[in-house]
């Protein structure tokens, strides 16, 4: 006999239950699929390659063990090593801004380009910036979605989160 009042039921009712189908929790979960996704592109291109996690970390200046752990899914890691990474392999990066499903602006990493090519672009980016207005700051919206107490244990779980590096790891090794 177990204690497990879940047994035999449904799970994902279960889980329901607790993680409230909301507009935060469907966010914090495309986070996490973009997340998973990057790390597997990663690994991937440096596959694509040819090169072991051995080699990666001697192109990359570190340990194989670093790079085993940035390309972990169950290990977070800064934006800032994601890109590092990339740099390594010989590798760029792009980010895209969608409005309405349509690319209104694209902002490449520029990883792969000599000095004179990174000035253009710093150039090019604050030659548009004169159009931009500066944003009042806006406060978060309360919806009452949950119940207070609901709400203090999700505040409660995101400190946990942001003193152990947050989602993207702002204080992790990896």
């Amino acid at each position: 006999m177990s204690n497990n009042p879940h047994l035999g039921g449904d799970a994902l009712a279960s889980l329901n239950k607790i993680v409230q189908d909301t507009p935060e929790n469907r966010l914090v979960e495309r986070q996490e699929i973009f997340r998973l996704a990057l790390t597997q592109a990663m690994r991937n291109v440096r596959k694509r390659l040819g090169f072991t996690q051995k080699e990666m970390g001697e192109r990359f200046g570190v340990g194989q063990s670093w790079v085993s752990k940035l390309e972990d899914i169950h290990n977070d890691h800064t934006f800032d090593s994601v890109l590092a990474y990339l740099n390594a392999l010989g590798a760029d990066f792009e980010a895209a801004i969608l409005l309405d499903e349509q690319r209104v602006e694209i902002i490449p990493a520029n990883l792969t380009v000599d000095k004179i090519d990174v000035e253009a672009a710093i150039n090019a980016i604050f030659e548009n910036a004169d159009y931009i207005e500066a944003v009042k700051e806006v406060p978060t919206p309360d919806f009452d979605l949950i119940s207070p107490e609901d709400r203090e244990t999700c505040y409660e779980a995101q400190r946990v989160r942001d003193r152990q590096g947050g989602s993207w790891g702002r204080d992790s090794v990896a």
